[in-house]
Formats: structure tokens, C-alpha cells, sequence
């Protein structure tokens, strides 16, 4: 697999270090404007630049598959995300916190698969989306295990570069497959892409703050030492475009 010695020098030295985090610099918050009851934030991966060496080696890759390969694969990384959340009202409330987000290429918005709103059913986000019962001034902390967010990563490409219908993408567990059909070519699950903008929505009906923080386990050295107080110049600006299927006309 591409880089595969590589990782293993980088695990040798860095494996049995502690993960990373990477706190979000604010909170989700909804409910102070009663008509206001869903918000995101959008936090990216500190990405360094990619290297020649590294562009080199995903260029061999690229040309033995057959298929073009993104600079951040989900063998690079192990990500978690640890959430907590607060009811700041004195009565019971139902909140949801669920995780979509992109990939270098493409981010991915569930309302873009809707033809028909009175007809269609919505689906379901990358991760979460789960209604939960949150007491009166009570506050429930939670994580998206590491397991979850590559199935994430997988379900994003295969829905995207893999044209796959999210709900089929969603109801295979992928991690069990050797990877994802991209252009006729089978892609292997670590060369897939990995996402590196995570869109963290909240959606309560009272008023709610959810702070959040990336647990991060890096298997390649392309995370900046910096993290998010990196110079902006210093790291990758990604731009993924919103991904628009082909729909049927009504």
C-alpha cells in the first residue's frame, strides 16, 4: 500500500506517543434566538503542504491504480470527536448532533439528494443525527468513536467520487469491503480520501450550547506541529466543492 514504509518509520517514532487534540475555537450554541434551533461549525485538519517527496509517491500511486488519489488518505489518521452538551434552560429539551463534512474534494450536504420535500425522505448525515432527551440545566457528553468517523470518510467517498446512493453508502459497513469502486477502478480503503473539514451541526428546542474537540492519531507526519495556531500560510487552504448529484426530474 502507498507509503507503507513510510508509515511504519513514522509509527516507530510516534506510535506510542499521546494522540493530538484539537479543540474547537468556539462552541455550537442555539436557542438564544428562539427561532433559531440548528447551527454548524466547520473546523479543517491543520494540514502542512505536501511535499515533493509526497507528490512523487501519490503520483506512482495514481498511475499503478489507474485513479486519482487525494494528498490526505484515511490510513493517515485516526480522528474522534468528544462532545459536550448543555441544556442552559430549566426544562427537559430533545437535541441532535450529528457530523457531515468534506473531503479535499467534494463536502457533502444530505438536503441535495431531496427531488421532492413532501415526498423524499432526507438522508441521514455521515455520523449521528441520534434524538436525545437532555434534562433541565443537565449537561450528556458523548464522542464519535474513531470506527465512526472513517466509516465517515469511506461513506463520503463512495457517495461522492463513488456515485453511490447515501442510503446504500450508509447501511454497508464498508470497513468489512477492500474499498470503494471509484471510476471502475477499486480504490483500497486507506488510499480513499479522508475527511478533513468536519461540519458539526447541533439541532435542539431549547436553548443549547455544544462544545467539541478532534482527538486526533497521526500515522503520517503531514500535521502541523502548530496545529490551528499555525500560520495561515503554513497550511493547506482545502476548498471542496458542494457535491450535486444527478437527480431524477419530477
Amino acid at each position: 500500500m502507498r507509503r507503507l514504509a513510510a508509515i511504519l518509520v513514522v509509527c516507530a517514532a510516534a506510535c506510542g506517543t499521546d494522540p493530538q487534540y484539537l479543540p474547537a475555537p468556539t462552541g455550537v450554541e442555539v436557542g438564544v434566538d428562539p427561532e433559531v434551533d440548528v447551527a454548524t461549525a466547520m473546523l479543517f485538519l491543520p494540514i502542512k503542504p505536501e511535499s515533493a517527496e509526497d507528490l512523487a509517491e501519490r503520483t506512482a500511486e495514481e498511475a499503478r491504480l489507474g485513479v486519482p488519489l487525494t494528498y490526505v488518505q484515511i490510513g493517515d489518521f485516526d480522528v474522534s470527536i468528544e462532545w459536550t452538551l448543555k441544556n442552559l434552560t430549566p426544562d427537559p429539551g430533545t437535541a441532535r448532533v450529528s457530523i457531515n463534512g468534506g473531503n479535499e474534494l467534494f463536502f457533502y450536504v444530505p438536503l441535495n439528494f431531496v427531488v421532492d420535500p413532501d415526498e423524499d425522505e432526507t438522508p441521514p448525515p455521515l455520523a449521528g443525527g441520534i434524538p436525545m432527551i437532555i434534562a433541565g440545566g443537565a449537561t450528556r457528553s458523548g464522542v464519535f468513536r474513531e470506527d465512526q468517523l472513517r466509516e465517515a470518510s469511506i461513506d463520503l467517498d463512495a457517495i461522492t467520487r463513488g456515485l453511490i446512493n447515501p442510503f446504500a453508502a450508509m447501511l454497508t459497513v464498508n470497513e468489512a469491503d477492500p474499498g470503494v469502486t471509484i471510476g471502475g477502478v477499486l480504490v483500497p480503503v486507506d488510499d480513499l480520501a479522508q475527511m478533513v473539514r468536519f461540519d458539526v451541526t447541533l439541532e435542539a428546542d431549547r436553548h443549547m450550547v455544544l462544545e467539541y474537540g478532534l482527538r486526533l492519531r497521526s500515522h503520517r507526519d503531514i500535521l502541523h506541529d502548530k496545529l490551528l495556531a499555525a500560520p495561515a500560510g503554513e497550511l493547506v487552504t482545502f476548498e471542496p466543492a458542494e457535491f450535486v448529484p444527478v437527480l431524477p426530474e419530477e
